[in-house]
């Protein structure tokens, strides 16, 4: 019986314990509510002395200070509200000049048509037909794979008759060596 009674303290101990962190955690909250109320309340005296002191009626000097500090800290706000409307300005500025820019330089672009050193540095897609720029390695309308063309010259495999580029010194046909 003695372990039971043990235990049994130990139960009504924690007991105990627990119940007196709950009320300290109560009054804890209590006096949070309690500072936050009169925080509020000074914010509210702070605010009725400023509306005085915008009025121009004059208050003890201490509460000047103050209130020429909250003064400074305005200015300084509204000052900081003016730079960002200004960057904020000039960026929207800058966008629309780049845009404007931008569709300028697509209109004033002469079509493959028009410029013939353009149309020379093109080649047609092997699979659709499409016109792409010269160094294509991919077709930008079906995908197809650009091989690069290969330069023929008077060079030819001695063994099958294929041509061979030059300065190659196999065929690319049989594999016969050219030189």
């Amino acid at each position: 019986m003695p372990f039971l009674n043990k235990l049994s303290g130990i139960a009504k101990n924690l007991g105990d314990k627990a119940s007196e962190a709950l009320e300290v955690n109560k009054l804890n909250s209590k006096i949070n509510a309690e500072r936050n109320a009169a925080a509020e309340d000074m914010r509210k005296i702070g605010e009725f002395f400023y509306a005085r002191h915008e009025a121009g009626e004059a208050c003890d000097p201490g509460v000047a200070e103050l209130l020429a500090a909250i003064d400074e800290h305005n200015n300084a706000v509204r000052e900081t509200q003016a730079e960002i409307t200004r960057i904020q300005t000039e960026s929207a500025q800058n966008q629309a000049a780049r845009a404007a820019q931008q569709e300028n330089a697509r209109a004033a672009a002469p079509t493959l048509a028009q410029d013939p050193v353009m149309a020379a540095a093109t080649v047609a897609c092997p699979s659709c037909g499409a016109q792409l720029s010269a160094d294509a390695k991919f077709c930008r309308e079906c995908g197809a794979r650009i091989e690069a063309p290969v330069e023929i010259t008077e060079n030819v495999c001695p063994e099958c008759g294929a041509a061979v580029p030059e300065g190659g010194k196999f065929c690319g046909s049989c594999g016969a060596k050219t030189e």
